[in-house]
C-alpha cells in the first residue's frame, strides 16, 4: 500500500504532480510576479483592521496571482468562491499551478440545510479527506464556496476521534466495528461500490473510504491478518500495506451519547414552544437514529450531538482568507439567508422539534474570521464603488493590478503566430495550454505548417480555466479552448465508483424463471439439502399442481429467468404434461427461419457492390483529437467498427444502441466525417425538430474548425430559407444535411449522398420506414437507438447484424438519484432550491398544454426570486426556438415543458428534473426523461411526482417502483428495464418473434437463438456443458462464505459457464482474495466444474459416484477406441470394468472420501491416452 493509502487515504488516489506547477519556478514566477506577490504581502505587513482589495484581476490572473503568493508567502490560504462551480473551477487552476499535494478542495454539498435528504456519502468522503489533510498540518490553499464555509461541520477533535486507525496484528471485534462504520455513515451492501459501502463476508469486510481505493481487511478470528486496497471494478486486490485510515463519511456520528442527546434536545425545543412532546414524533425519531436510515435527512440534527464547527475551524492562525468576487458573494450570501428559514420552515410542518438556522449555518457575523487576514480578489472593482462592501466593510487598501483577460479568439491560426512572436520579443513569458495531447499536438502542427520562422512557445497540456495577459508580471496564459472559442472540458474528478452496473445473473425468490426440460415455474429461493449425508445446495423451483423441481447449483444453466414486457404472470407449466415440449419446438422453428432470414439478407447485402470509403486522412486524427473526453472502451469498439463497415465494399447497415448520455452521437460524428472528407455527403434523419436542431448545433460545433457545411432543414426555418438550403444540397454545396421526416420527402436530392444516419428509426412510421429500406440498398446506413439491446441479445445476433452496443458509462457520470413521491409544494421547492444552490437548472414536466401556464405561475408564486420559462410542442417555431436557447444559455432557471424534451436535447447544467403525473407516462418515455439529466459529473436527482392520496394502477406502480429502485448508470440493461429490452427486440426482430419471446421468456429466446445462429453459419458461439457430475461430496456456497443471494446466484453461474479448466483455477484465485481462504465445499464446486469440462471434452456426459464407486458414461452410444480401453485397463486400479448397456460405461471403483481424486485421475489417464492432454 503507498504512503498515501497508509496513511489513511488522504485526497484522491492519485495526487500526482501537475504538469504546469512542475516547471513554475522556472517560467512563470519570474521577477514580474514576485514583484506582484512582494507588493501584498507588504500591504498585509502591519495587520491592517480592513481588507486588502486585489482589483484588475481577470480571466485566470487571480489564480496565478494566488499561487503565487502560496509559493513564496509559506502561510496557509483560504478561498472562499460564491458557488460550487467558480470553487471547482478555481481549484482545478491552483492545482495546474501548483500541484494536487498542496491544494485542499472542500466541495459545497449538494444539500441544503433542513433538507429532508441526506447529502451522498462519497461527496461527504470528499469533504472529510480534505479536512483530514487539514488536522494533519502542513501549509496549504483551502477552496470551498461561501455555502461551504458557512455550513457547520463535525468539529476537529470528533473527527479525530471518528478516524478509525487498524494496523496488521491489532485485535479489532468485527462486530461493533461494523456497527462504528454505520454510526459513521457507512452503509452495508452485498458488494462496495461506492464511497460510504462496507461489505461484510465470513472473515473479509471491505470498506470503501474516502479519498483512497476501497480497503479489504481480512481478519483470522479478530485479528487483522492483511490490509489490501482493491479495484472497485473488477475487486481484484491492487496493493498491500501494513495500516490504514477509515474516515467517517457523515458529519453527523450517532453513538448512543449523541441519540440521547438529540432525544433530550428534542423535547428542551417542544417544551420551549410550549408543545406538548408527541409520542408518536418522539418515538418515530429515535427509530430513524437506532436505524441510520439512509437519504432521511438526519444531519439536521448535527448540532444538537455535540460541539460543531465551520471550515475556519480547521485553519491556523496566522493564514490568509481570499474572498473571490466579494459582489457575487454577498449576492449568494444574501441568498441563503433567505432560503435555509424557508425551508425550515417547510419542514417544520413535518417535524415539531429542529434546530435553529443559526445552529445549522453560520450567520455572516461569524465570518469576520479575526485569526486570518482578509483579501478581496476581483476583476474591475474601484474602492469607492458604492457596491464595495463586504461583510460590512469597506477595503482599507487596494492594490489594483494591469491583467486583462485573453483577447485573442475565433480560431485565426496566423493571427496566433504572430502574436506569439510579437510577445516572445517583448520578453513575456508565454503559456499557450491545452485541455489533452491530441489538441496540442494539433495546435503545435499549425503552428509549424509555414515557410517562415514558427514560433517558440509550444502548446503545453493543462487545463486552466481562462486565460490572460499580464504586461508588468511580463507573463500571459492563452488556452485552447478560448481560442477556438469552444466548451471546455471538465477535469476535477469527484469520487471513483463501480461505473458499470453488469446484467444480473441473480434471481430473486418469488421471480418466474424457465427451465430447459420443464418450462415456465416460480423460483422459491436456494435451498441445501442434504442426501446420505452430502450437502448440495438446490434451486427451488415450483411448477402447476404444487410440483416442486430441486435443480443442483451445478445445473443452473439449465435455468433461465422469465421475463416480458407485458407485466403479466405467466401460468406455470404442469410438470408431465409435454405442453412446454411443444411450446419450445414452436418457438425454435421460428427462430430458425428467422435467423435464416437474417443471414441470407446479411449475406445478399454482403454480395452487392457499394462504395469503399478510403482509410482515415490526417484531418480524420485532428477531428478525434479535438474530442474533449475520454472515449469509453465501447465508444472506441463501436468507431472501429464503423470505419471498417464504411471502408468495405459493401453497403454498411450497422445499428448502434447505447443508453442516454453514453456517446452515440459521437460515434456518427465521426463516421460523417469521413465520409465528408471522401467527398460524400451525409444526411441525419431526426424523429423530431428539436433533437433535430440540437444535432443541429452539436454537429456544426464539432465540425467548425474544419471546412464541413452542415444545416439543418426543419420546420425552425422559413419556405424560403428551406428552398435555399435544398437547392444548395442539390448542387453539393452541403455536406451534411440534417432534419426530420422531410428529407425523405421525395424532392429532397442530394448530389453525391454516401451516408444516412437515422437516430432512433423506430420512432418513424411505416412509409418512411420503406424509404428507408430503399436508400439501404444505394448508401452506407447507420442507425442510433437509446431504446435499451440487451448483451444477450446482441451476442445472439453477432454475424446476423451489425451491431454496436455502447454500455459503459462516460467517465465521473454519477448514477441519477430517483424518488418517487406525492406531489407537495414543499417539496417542489427543496428539490428546485436545491438545484439552483449548486448553480444548476431544473425540468419541470407537465404534460398538459392546456394547464401548462398555470403550472409554470404556481412556481413562480413559490419561489419569486426563480427564473421560470415554459414550452410546448403546440408553440410557433420561432418562440420554442428561442425559449430553448435562452434556457440553455441559463436566462432561466427552471423550464416547464411537455415531454418534448425526451429526444436527444443535452443541457448539462440541467441536473434537477420534476416529472408531474408520473404515473401518466410510460416506462420507456420516463426512461428518457430521467436522462435528459445528468449528463455532466454532478450528481442529478429526478423526482416521480404523482398525486396525493390517489391510488395508482398496479402497472403505474410497477413502472415508477422500477425507476426509483434501478438507478444506477446503464440500468437500461438491468433486470427493471427487462421490458423496454423487449420492446426494442421487438422493434429489431418483429411482432411474430415477439410473440415467441412471450411464450417462452426473453432470456431462453435469445439463447435459443444464438445456438440456432451459431449452427446456422457451422459452428461459433459456446455450446452448452451437458455433463452430469454427481459424486458424494458436498459442493457448494455456504451462507458464511458468501451471505448476499445476488452475489451467490452470479458466482453459480459464472462456475457453470466456466469452460476451461485453468479459468476454473483463476476463479479459484478470485474467490480466495474476495472472499477468503476457500471452505471444503467451496473447492469442491470448482474442482466439480473441472470435472465437467475435462470429461466433456472426452467425450463422457455423465460422471456418478455411488457406494461401489464411480460410472462414467460415454455419450451418444461412442466408446473410446480398444487400444485406450486396453490401456485403460493395464493402468487403471483393480476392478475396474467396462460396461456396454444403453450407454458404454467405464466402472470405477473408488471409496466415498475418494471418489473426487479418482475422477481426476481417470480423466487425466483417459487424456493421456486420447492425445488430448
Amino acid at each position: 500500500m503507498d504512503d498515501h493509502a497508509a496513511a489513511g487515504g488522504t485526497g484522491a488516489p492519485d495526487r500526482g504532480r501537475g504538469l504546469l506547477h512542475a516547471t513554475f519556478a522556472d517560467h512563470v514566477a519570474g521577477e514580474g510576479l514576485f514583484e506582484a506577490v512582494a507588493r501584498v504581502e507588504s500591504a498585509l505587513k502591519p495587520g491592517p483592521d480592513g481588507p486588502v482589495l486585489l482589483s484588475g484581476l481577470y480571466g485566470g490572473a487571480g489564480a496565478l496571482l494566488l499561487a503565487g503568493w502560496f509559493h513564496a508567502a509559506g502561510r496557509t490560504g483560504l478561498v472562499v468562491t460564491p458557488d460550487r462551480q467558480s470553487a471547482d473551477q478555481l481549484a482545478d487552476d491552483l492545482e495546474a499551478w501548483l500541484g494536487p499535494d498542496n491544494v485542499v478542495h472542500l466541495p459545497q454539498q449538494e444539500v441544503l440545510a433542513f433538507d429532508h435528504n441526506s447529502p451522498e456519502p462519497a461527496m461527504v468522503g470528499d469533504f472529510m479527506d480534505g479536512l483530514q489533510r487539514l488536522v494533519a498540518g502542513g501549509r496549504q490553499i483551502v477552496v470551498t464556496s461561501i455555502s461551504g464555509l458557512r455550513q457547520r461541520i463535525i468539529a476537529p477533535g470528533t473527527l479525530e476521534r471518528a478516524a478509525l486507525r487498524l494496523k496488521v496484528d491489532q485485535r479489532v471485534d468485527v462486530d461493533a466495528f461494523c456497527l462504528e462504520l454505520a454510526r459513521r455513515g457507512y452503509r452495508p451492501a452485498g458488494m462496495v461500490a461506492k464511497v460510504g459501502d462496507f461489505a461484510r463476508r465470513g472473515g473479509l469486510l471491505d470498506v470503501f473510504t474516502p479519498g483512497a481505493e476501497p480497503l479489504r481487511i481480512e481478519f483470522f478470528d479478530d485479528e487483522i491478518v492483511s490490509l489490501r486496497r482493491f479495484d472497485v471494478e473488477t475487486q481484484r486486490t491492487t496493493t498491500r500495506g501494513d495500516e490504514a485510515l477509515v474516515l467517517p463519511v457523515s458529519h453527523l456520528l450517532l453513538d448512543d451519547d449523541a441519540v440521547l442527546a438529540v432525544l433530550g434536545r428534542t423535547e428542551e425545543a417542544l417544551a420551549a414552544a410550549g408543545a406538548d412532546a408527541d409520542p408518536d414524533f418522539i418515538h418515530d425519531l429515535e427509530a430513524r437514529l437506532d436505524d441510520r436510515l439512509a437519504d432521511d435527512g438526519l444531519e439536521t440534527y448535527l448540532p444538537w450531538t455535540g460541539p460543531v464547527a465551520t471550515v475556519a475551524d480547521y485553519l491556523p492562525a496566522g493564514g490568509a482568507v481570499f474572498w473571490w468576487d466579494p459582489v457575487r458573494l454577498s449576492e449568494q450570501s444574501e441568498l441563503l439567508d433567505g432560503e435555509i428559514p424557508r425551508l425550515r420552515a417547510g419542514r417544520l410542518e413535518r417535524e415539531p422539534a429542529l434546530p435553529e438556522v443559526a445552529e445549522l449555518v453560520a450567520p455572516a457575523a461569524e465570518l469576520a474570521l479575526p485569526r486570518l487576514q482578509h483579501l478581496w480578489v476581483t476583476g474591475g472593482w474601484i474602492a469607492g464603488d458604492e457596491n464595495a462592501r463586504w461583510l460590512d466593510r469597506d477595503p482599507v487598501a487596494q492594490l489594483a493590478f494591469a491583467t486583462t483577460g485573453q483577447q485573442l479568439r475565433g480560431g485565426d491560426v496566423a493571427r496566433l503566430r504572430e502574436d506569439l512572436r510579437t510577445r516572445e520579443a517583448a520578453g513575456q513569458t508565454v503559456l499557450l495550454t491545452c485541455d489533452n495531447r491530441g489538441q496540442a499536438d494539433r495546435l503545435a502542427e499549425l503552428l509549424d505548417d509555414v515557410d517562415d520562422r514558427p514560433p517558440a512557445t509550444r502548446p503545453r497540456v493543462g487545463s486552466l480555466s481562462a486565460g490572460f495577459t499580464w504586461p508588468d508580471a511580463r507573463v500571459a496564459l492563452l488556452t485552447d479552448h478560448e481560442f477556438f472559442e469552444r466548451y471546455r472540458r471538465p477535469t476535477r474528478v469527484r469520487h471513483r465508483s463501480s461505473g458499470l452496473v453488469k446484467e444480473r445473473a441473480s434471481l430473486v425468490p418469488g421471480e418466474f424463471v424457465v427451465h430447459l426440460e420443464y418450462g415456465i415455474g416460480r423460483y422459491r429461493g436456494l435451498k441445501v439439502i442434504t442426501v446420505e449425508g452430502v450437502e448440495r445446495e438446490c434451486l427451488q423451483v415450483e411448477y402447476a399442481d404444487e410440483g416442486l423441481v430441486y435443480v443442483p447449483v451445478e445445473n443452473i444453466d439449465q435455468v433461465e429467468r422469465y421475463s416480458s414486457d407485458q407485466g403479466a404472470n405467466p401460468p406455470l407449466a404442469r410438470l408431465g404434461s409435454g405442453s412446454w415440449l411443444k411450446v419450445k419446438g414452436k418457438a425454435r422453428k421460428a427462430i430458425r427461419a428467422m435467423a435464416a432470414e437474417l443471414i441470407e439478407l446479411y449475406a445478399a447485402r454482403a454480395a452487392r457492390p457499394g462504395f469503399a470509403f478510403p482509410p482515415d486522412a490526417p484531418l480524420q486524427r485532428a477531428l478525434e483529437e479535438s474530442f474533449l473526453y475520454d472515449e469509453t472502451p465501447d465508444q472506441l469498439t463501436a468507431i472501429a467498427d464503423t470505419k471498417r463497415d464504411m471502408e468495405d465494399t459493401q453497403p454498411m447497415d450497422r445499428l448502434v444502441c447505447g443508453d442516454v448520455g453514453f456517446g452515440k452521437t459521437e460515434v456518427a460524428i465521426r463516421a460523417a466525417f469521413k465520409a465528408v472528407l471522401a467527398g460524400k455527403q451525409v444526411a441525419v434523419l431526426c424523429p423530431t425538430t428539436l433533437l433535430a436542431q440540437q444535432h443541429g448545433e452539436t454537429f456544426g460545433e464539432r465540425f467548425r474548425e474544419f471546412p464541413v457545411k452542415v444545416e439543418t432543414l426543419s420546420r425552425f426555418r422559413s419556405p424560403a430559407e428551406q428552398k435555399e438550403i435544398l437547392a444548395r444540397a442539390a448542387t453539393g454545396k452541403v455536406d451534411v444535411l440534417i432534419g426530420t421526416h422531410r428529407l425523405l420527402s421525395r424532392d429532397v436530392k442530394l448530389k453525391d449522398l454516401g451516408l444516412l444516419i437515422v437516430d432512433e428509426e423506430q420512432r418513424f412510421g411505416v412509409k418512411h420506414k420503406e424509404r428507408l429500406k430503399e436508400l439501404r440498398r444505394l448508401v452506407d446506413v447507420m442507425t442510433l437507438s437509446a431504446t435499451p439491446i440487451p448483451r444477450t441479445l446482441y451476442l445472439a445476433l453477432a454475424g446476423a447484424r451489425d451491431m454496436s452496443l455502447i454500455n459503459t458509462p462516460p467517465r465521473d457520470r454519477l448514477p441519477i438519484h430517483t424518488e418517487l413521491c406525492a406531489f407537495s409544494k414543499q417539496t417542489l421547492v427543496e428539490a428546485i432550491l436545491r438545484e439552483l444552490h449548486r448553480g444548476g437548472q431544473v425540468f419541470f414536466v407537465h404534460n398538459r398544454v392546456q394547464t401548462i401556464e398555470g403550472t409554470a405561475q404556481l412556481i413562480r408564486e413559490l419561489l419569486p426570486n426563480v427564473r421560470v420559462a415554459w414550452a410546448h410542442g403546440q408553440m410557433k417555431e420561432e418562440k420554442l426556438e428561442h425559449i430553448m436557447t435562452d434556457f440553455l444559455d441559463q436566462k432561466f432557471d427552471v423550464l416547464v415543458a411537455t415531454a418534448i424534451i425526451e429526444s436527444g436535447l443535452d443541457m448539462p447544467r440541467v441536473n434537477t428534473i420534476i416529472i408531474d403525473r408520473a404515473d401518466r407516462f410510460g416506462l420507456a418515455q420516463l426512461y428518457q426523461l430521467r436522462g435528459r439529466v445528468g449528463r455532466g459529473n454532478q450528481r442529478a436527482f429526478a423526482y416521480l411526482m404523482t398525486p396525493p392520496g390517489e391510488r395508482l394502477t398496479a402497472d403505474a406502480r410497477r413502472r415508477l417502483a422500477a425507476l426509483e429502485e434501478f438507478q444506477a448508470l446503464g440500468s437500461g440493461y438491468h433486470i427493471a428495464m427487462r421490458d423496454l429490452e423487449i420492446r426494442g427486440a421487438g422493434n429489431l426482430l418483429g411482432e411474430e418473434q415477439h410473440g415467441h419471446m412471450e411464450a417462452i421468456g426473453f432470456d431462453l429466446y435469445c439463447r435459443l437463438l444464438e445456438e440456432t445462429v451459431a449452427e446456422l453459419q457451422g459452428g461459433g458461439g459456446v455450446a452448452p456443458l451437458d455433463v452430469k457430475v454427481e459424486l458424494r461430496v458436498s459442493a457448494y456456497l455456504p451462507d458464511d462464505y458468501v451471505g448476499d443471494a445476488q452475489q451467490k446466484m452470479d458466482l453459480y453461474r459464472r462456475v457453470a459457464r466456466t469452460r476451461k479448466a485453468a479459468a476454473c483455477l483463476r476463479l479459484r484465485d478470485e474467490f480466495r482474495d474476495r472472499y477468503g481462504q476457500l471452505p471444503p465445499a467451496v473447492e469442491n464446486l470448482l474442482k466439480i466444474q473441472s470435472l465437467r469440462i475435462r470429461a466433456g471434452a472426452l467425450g463422457i456426459d455423465e460422471i456418478k459416484g455411488g457406494r461401489q464407486g464411480l460410472d462414467f458414461f460415454f455419450a451418444g452410444g461412442q466408446e473410446p477406441p480398444a487400444p485406450i480401453i486396453q490401456g485403460l485397463l493395464e493402468t487403471g486400479p483393480k476392478g475396474l470394468q467396462f460396461k456396454a448397456v444403453e450407454q458404454f460405461i467405464m466402472k470405477v471403483p473408488a471409496a466415498r472420501e475418494e471418489q473426487l481424486v479418482v475422477a481426476s485421475v481417470m480423466l487425466d489417464r483417459l487424456a493421456e491416452l486420447s492425445g488430448k492432454e
